[in-house]
């Protein structure tokens, strides 16, 4: 089964504007709690970032 990706609009945590998706990235696990949000099949988790066009500030999210 495919996982499916989150559409809620990622709001600035500092500015409170909607910030600009910019790329998804698979972030290989280390970390022993990790192992239960890690996709098997990936070998990680796939993390979303994300820019304010405001305030320039970055925040991310696992997808």
């Amino acid at each position: 089964m495919a996982a499916v990706a989150n559409t809620d609009k990622m709001i600035c945590p500092s500015c409170r504007v909607e910030m600009n998706h910019h790329c998804d990235k698979l972030v290989y696990t280390s970390h022993p709690q990790d192992a239960g949000q890690s996709d098997p099949n990936l070998g990680g988790i796939i993390e979303e970032f994300h820019t304010c066009p405001k305030c320039g500030g970055g925040a991310s999210r696992h997808a």
